[in-house]
């Protein structure tokens, strides 16, 4: 998982710059546009704007993607995230998932980071992560959700530098 804000990804020169472009061009796109799912730069991303209303972690469900890098920014709003490295065997070693999700029973040693407007928390392929969490009252969130394709780097780093 990496935490950040779009004001400072200057400050993560070890973040590829692909990665960076499409978070910029998903702001951009939500500033005017409604949700949606929209189409980006690079090959076979996309952007889907969404509006939701966050909740206590125990209403909310844990997912995890095989095929996509999932970026999640906070347009306005508050969010607690759940993430964790620790994934059941079994769910590691599925190599398809239908529509790229499968909704994990139980997480193991989840953390939460909390999202201000601005924040984004990226998660690779095989992380599990629980959005839309609120520790207090739930209340209203707009979010840009960034899903670039894993093949896009290579298997021998995090997606630091593209794949030659």
């Amino acid at each position: 998982m990496l935490y950040g804000n779009i004001e400072q990804l200057t400050l993560l020169p070890y973040v590829n710059h692909i990665i960076k472009k499409l978070i910029i061009e998903a702001v951009k796109i939500a500033e005017d546009q409604p949700a949606g799912r929209y189409e980006l730069s690079f090959p076979e991303s996309f952007l889907m704007i969404s509006e939701g209303e966050t909740h206590s972690s125990l209403n909310r469900k844990a997912e995890l993607h095989k095929k996509y890098i999932d970026v999640q920014i906070l347009l306005s709003g508050y969010e607690e995230i759940g993430y964790s490295n620790k994934i059941d065997t079994r769910i590691k070693e599925l190599e398809h998932l239908p529509d790229d999700i499968i909704f994990p029973e139980c997480v193991a040693n989840e953390q939460f980071v909390t999202l201000n407007p601005g924040d984004f928390a990226l998660f690779y392929p095989n992380q599990v992560h629980r959005p839309l969490c609120t520790r207090g009252k739930p209340a209203p969130v707009k979010k840009a959700i960034v899903k670039i394709p894993a093949t896009a780097f290579s298997e021998s780093s995090s997606p630091c530098q593209p794949k030659e």
